[in-house]
């Protein structure tokens, strides 16, 4: 009887167990439901949010920088000197064809003619609501500012940048910028959006600036007469939210996500309906049951006859978990010691060439101390995956080697090949526009990369290769970073 005491007990234990844990889950799965979907809201709205600034942090760079040129702002100051008119028009031309979508517009404050594309278009009245933005712009911004308006004048409604020109004396003197046209750009924002969760953009007066149905943006739609009661919570929980944190709160019947995005003055929130319906359904608890109890039988017997078995099993585990990078889920420094062991010695049988390049993300600290450390957290995670996903041979790996550095093994790789692929990767993070606003050298994320390629020899360590490319990367680094340098010895 005694060598079954420990079966009798497990059994006995497990379906006590199961019984309190099957309770627990029939009357606690609202509120874990209401938990994952706050995380999940969260996430959605963080993704949206960097989306969003993505698509317009280029056209506002443009903007300032064309506020801020000296025959532009002479030009505004003597709009009837036809020598100044005639430059600055070729000037506002050239800026115009850079923009996406392909268009200016300007006015002065002397005699504030309106232009669009090259084309007098009509004067303004400040004084006409329709114009409400001209004096906003004019006195009561500092350097940019958006509104999403219908111009009776050119018959559109686009998302407007904003910007005043000043003279010499910081005294507006007029306006220019860009539109974007809404429809374009909403679809620009949404067209990577999968989710079916209603995702919606509002700016600080509860108006609607941002929603897959365009009706909502383009009819001034409120958050009030979309979401009704609702939306008086999410008003009321504006005030509490500290910089670019996201909270996440219930309301009737549902999670709200809630973030600010400063740059904008703009609000946006993801809405996830939960209802008893949704959490409690009697099907899903009844073969939630069934199948827990089909595995508790298989996991109790299977656990005690095969013991061993599960314990290697574990061992396995834990070891895949070992090599693997908790924050960036790339391989660890332990994966990239062990390998590139591995790999000298097989290549050394042929005398492969191999390559390897120690990659760092410049002002990475100026990241953190700017955006906070969650917000580095995902700049890594970003980093790493646009990294992984720029190597294309199965044989080629990266690994997180410590800190904001990555190490990339490319074996059978020559000089010239591990060249193109480390400009591949440089050219892939510049694509993916990950603002930087501290960096001392873009206004998006950057790396320096240091490598070295050699002839593969039984003699060799690993730290032969990580030390030579680590002192390639002080030369990029010392040479202005977001570069490629190769050793020479």
């Amino acid at each position: 009887m005694g060598k079954y005491k420990y079966t009798i007990f497990s059994i006995v234990l497990f379906l006590i167990i199961f019984i309190l844990g099957s309770l627990a889950f029939i009357f606690s799965m609202r509120e874990i439901r209401y938990a994952n979907a706050g995380r999940e809201l969260s996430q959605t709205v963080e993704r949206e949010t960097l989306r969003l600034k993505a698509e317009v942090n280029g056209e506002i760079s443009l903007v300032l920088k064309m506020a801020d040129s000296p025959l532009v702002q002479r030009y505004f100051q003597n709009p009837d000197d036809p020598d100044l008119e005639k430059f600055a028009f070729e000037e506002l031309s050239r800026y115009g064809n850079i923009f996406l979508p392909k268009s200016i517009f300007w006015v002065n404050d002397v005699d504030r003619k309106f232009y669009f594309n090259d084309s007098y278009i009509y004067t303004v009245d400040p004084d006409d609501p329709a114009n409400y933005w001209y004096y906003m712009t004019l006195n009561g911004t500092a350097s940019f500012n958006f509104n999403i308006n219908h111009n009776p004048f050119l018959n559109l409604t686009n998302f407007w940048i904003n910007a005043p020109v000043f003279d010499s004396n910081r005294r507006p003197i007029g306006i220019l910028g860009t539109g974007i046209d809404v429809f374009v750009f909403i679809d620009s924002v949404y067209q990577n959006y999968a989710s079916d969760v209603p995702l919606f953009f509002f700016n600080n007066a509860g108006e609607i600036t941002g929603a897959r149905n365009m009706d909502l943006v383009t009819n001034k739609v409120s958050l009030e007469s979309e979401l009704g009661a609702d939306s008086a919570i999410i008003r009321s929980m504006m005030a509490d939210l500290k910089g670019k944190d996201i909270q996440y709160f219930n309301v009737s019947g549902g999670v709200v996500a809630l973030g600010a995005i400063p740059e904008f003055d703009w609000y946006v929130c993801a809405i996830l309906p939960v209802g008893l319906r949704e959490t409690l359904k009697t099907s899903m608890t009844v073969l939630f049951a069934t199948m827990m109890a089909v595995v508790a039988g298989i996991f109790i017997i299977f656990n005690l006859m095969h013991s061993n078995y599960e314990l290697n099993r574990e061992r396995n585990i834990y070891r895949d978990m070992s090599i693997i990078d908790v924050l960036t889920g790339i391989y660890n420094r332990r994966f990239l010691e062990e390998n590139l062991v591995r790999i000298i010695k097989s290549l050394s049988r042929s005398e492969g060439k191999l390559s390897l390049l120690m990659l760092d993300i410049d002002f990475f600290k100026k990241y953190n101390d700017t955006y906070g450390h969650s917000m580095g957290d995902s700049c890594l995670k970003t980093v790493a995956n646009t990294l992984s996903q720029s190597l294309l041979r199965a044989e080629d790996f990266i690994a997180r080697y410590g800190g904001e550095e990555f190490v990339v093994v490319l074996p059978n790789t020559d000089e010239d090949g591990a060249h193109l692929i480390a400009l591949r990767l440089l050219y892939t993070l510049r694509e993916r526009n990950i603002p930087h606003e501290k960096s001392d050298i873009a206004n998006i994320v950057t790396i320096s990369i240091g490598g070295v390629t050699d002839t593969a020899g039984h003699s060799q360590k690993w730290e032969d290769y990580t030390t030579k490319a680590d002192q390639a990367l002080y030369m990029s680094k010392k040479n202005g970073r977001n570069m490629y340098t190769a050793y020479t010895c």
